[in-house]
């Protein structure tokens, strides 16, 4: 009873469930305990959250050598972290894209008078060029951390996850798509409601991490990659700190905004407009370099690579 609750039945790999759990706990884990150590650390103020951007990447790593030894079983290309020619481009996409997005963004929002610039060329901690310079490295790095484990947990882990479990359960394909979407575009939603940015409600942030979460999960459905989501988060918090920055952020901006975020009807429109084009760039994008639109039979297939592929990998 223990092992058919615990493993599948036709690999012996652990259950979906259990795999999510289980990666979830390990990064949240690791995160915790480093993050503990670390902030007992004297990291010069210069090096913008670098205690906080150590500990992700540790717990990135953790996730990545020991759960797709012991948990996931799959190589680092099953979780969409192939790395090659076609990789660098999706992530170029999404770069690009993700600008565009939050370009239209600021843009509404300054029609809507929900946005003032306060402040321009903010160097946020520290005066001189040399200073400015680590920051701002600092705080790519730091961006560059969080929109990975988001992605790799999210969209790797809990997608990935959700559609193979239930095909193994024989749910057909659109439904299962449009569960594993949904669902983790919710849980992605709610946690974010610990993190309001300044100048936003609670329910503003909820509602525009919930949209976010099906975006960056369509993209990676259809691309089969985290390439593209990875990027596109990147930018789109690169964005909102360091180009069109908070007010009183220690991150280095190009201009500072004081913005007034709201679930109210100019609130909901400015981020839904830009989204409706964002989606047609992801949608063209995956046209033009994979020639349709359809998502992988990969990602609800258990992996073909053998335990000792993976770990070569």
């Amino acid at each position: 009873m223990v092992r058919r609750a615990l493993y599948g039945r036709d690999d012996g790999r652990l259950r979906a469930t259990w795999r999510v759990v289980l990666s979830f706990a390990m990064f949240l884990g690791t995160l915790v305990a480093a993050s503990s150590l670390l902030g007992r650390v004297p990291f010069p103020e210069v090096l913008v959250n670098a205690d906080s951007t150590l500990a992700v990447c540790l717990g990135v790593t953790v996730l990545l050598v020991v759960g797709t030894r012991f948990v996931a079983r799959r190589s680092l290309t099953g979780y969409g972290l192939a790395l090659d020619r076609r990789w660098w481009l999706d992530a170029g996409a999404g770069l690009l894209a993700g600008f565009v997005f939050q370009a239209l963004v600021t843009a509404l929002l300054f029609a809507f008078g929900s946005a003032r610039v306060i402040g321009t060329l903010s160097p946020g901690i520290g005066t001189d060029v040399v200073s400015v310079a680590i920051a701002f490295g600092a705080t790519l790095c730091a961006m560059v951390a969080v929109a990975l484990w988001e992605e790799l947990l999210f969209r790797g882990v809990l997608v990935q996850n959700t559609l193979e479990g239930l095909a193994a359960r024989g749910v057909d394909r659109r439904t299962a798509v449009v569960v594993a979407l949904v669902g983790s575009a919710l849980v992605f939603g709610l946690l974010h409601a610990t993190a309001v940015a300044e100048g936003a409600s609670v329910g503003w942030a909820v509602f525009q991490a919930v949209v976010a979460g099906l975006y960056f999960g369509l993209a990676y459905v259809l691309t089969d990659s985290l390439a593209f989501p990875i990027a596109l988060h990147f930018s789109t918090n690169f964005w909102v700190v360091s180009v069109f920055g908070q007010p009183d952020s220690a991150f280095p901006a190009l201009l500072r905004l004081e913005r007034d975020l709201q679930a109210d009807p100019a609130g909901i429109a400015a981020g839904l407009l830009p989204t409706v084009v964002l989606v047609g760039l992801i949608l063209g994008w995956v046209s033009l370099t994979r020639g349709e639109l359809s998502v992988a039979d990969s990602l609800s297939r258990p992996p073909s690579d053998t335990l000792d592929e993976t770990l070569a990998d």
